[in-house]
């Protein structure tokens, strides 16, 4: 397969600001035709690509334009039901975090995606930036050994007026704001899932978040993840079986320390100018996924790979009192508070000062 058709949907802030510049430079591809809901927004396509076929109906997308993939930017119960409706006719999907609200509707993507034989993926950029790799490289080397502990804290400033209900407001804290730190207890937890104790913590409207995930390679993810401060502070640490510690920071810096004596100790920091669609991982996720599609080979970030994600958030919604009646409405909530991200000016803000 040589050129892939790209179709575009949800032409909102995320799509403009960070999937569009790293489509732009990713080799391969034609974007054919893009869809949006609301044609105002639409029509800011043809800023980027002035003469691009342009529709408000995902249906006429799928009939009248022949594609290879979608690249979707919509809100979670949207890009289920668009993710579902592609994957049917044969066509790759690549969908924005959170990719739906559940575990079950997890499943039934990752089930369809089976059936169908195409090619998945979600926007986990952060996976793909260059210090998460610089980290990644690091922990599969000798000199680090093996995993031995994950320290991962996430503070965000979030309005709290999305809804007044606990369950809703948890759930919708942890996909949209919380997805991809516990992504990466995962990645760098290696092996399968094996346990997760948590609890939930409450001031007024406000979320503290303790977990603490075991993984069956020994590794254990400890979480902090809150939306108590009114900035943005993330940090990770790993440690590795041979008394090495590495930091990564919300500005990207990487610090890599040996405990013992006379052993090693030091700081990659990020350049001013390395910023934009690759330092942030959504150029080089974007090349991945569709060299995926093109040599039908599995995309690391696909619906698969966050199985073990979901089952992270839905253990800390069941830990708190969430039920699976709560479900329904919980979903409704959660694409009411993501809403915002796709089509707001200042949509996606990224990990505060690090881009995501």
């Amino acid at each position: 397969m040589g050129v892939l058709k790209v179709g575009l949907v949800g032409i909102g802030a995320q799509m403009q600001q960070n999937l569009l510049p790293a489509l732009l430079q990713t080799p391969d591809i034609d974007i054919v035709g893009a869809c949006d809901s609301e044609a105002a927004r639409v029509c800011e396509i043809h800023r980027f690509i002035p003469n691009i076929a342009t529709t408000d109906s995902v249906s006429s997308m799928l009939d009248s334009m022949s594609v290879d993939a979608m690249v979707i930017a919509c809100e979670p119960y949207a890009q289920r039901e668009i993710s579902m409706r592609a994957m049917q006719r044969g066509i790759g999907v690549f969908v924005e975090r959170p990719p739906c609200s559940t575990l079950g509707e997890l499943r039934s993507l990752v089930d369809m995606a089976r059936q169908c034989g195409v090619r998945t993926g979600v926007g986990m950029n952060l996976r793909f930036s260059r210090p998460v790799r610089q980290l990644l490289e690091l922990a599969m080397s000798e000199a680090f050994g093996d995993t031995s502990s994950i320290q991962l804290t996430h503070y965000v400033h979030q309005p709290h007026s999305a809804s007044s209900e606990r369950d809703r407001a948890l759930r919708s804290f942890l996909l949209g704001q919380a997805l991809q730190t516990i992504d990466l207890a995962v990645t760098f937890g290696g092996g399968e899932l094996v346990d997760v104790q948590s609890r939930v913590q409450r001031t007024g409207e406000a979320l503290i978040v303790e977990a603490e995930c075991t993984f069956s390679s020994g590794a254990i993810a400890s979480l902090l993840l809150g939306t108590t401060l009114p900035h943005f502070e993330f940090q990770m640490k790993l440690f590795g079986s041979t008394s090495t510690m590495a930091e990564l920071d919300d500005r990207g810096n990487v610090t890599v320390h040996g405990a013992q004596p006379g052993s090693y100790s030091e700081s990659t920091a990020q350049s001013p100018l390395d910023f934009g669609p690759d330092r942030g991982g959504y150029e080089s996720e974007l090349h991945r996924f569709f060299e995926a599609c093109r040599t039908r080979t599995r995309f690391e970030a696909d619906f698969r790979s966050l199985l073990a994600t979901y089952r992270i958030v839905e253990a800390i919604c069941e830990a708190d009192g969430a039920t699976d009646s709560a479900i329904d409405s919980e979903r409704d909530s959660a694409a009411m508070a993501e809403k915002e991200r796709y089509s707001s000016p200042s949509a996606d803000a990224g990990l505060g000062r690090y881009p995501h």
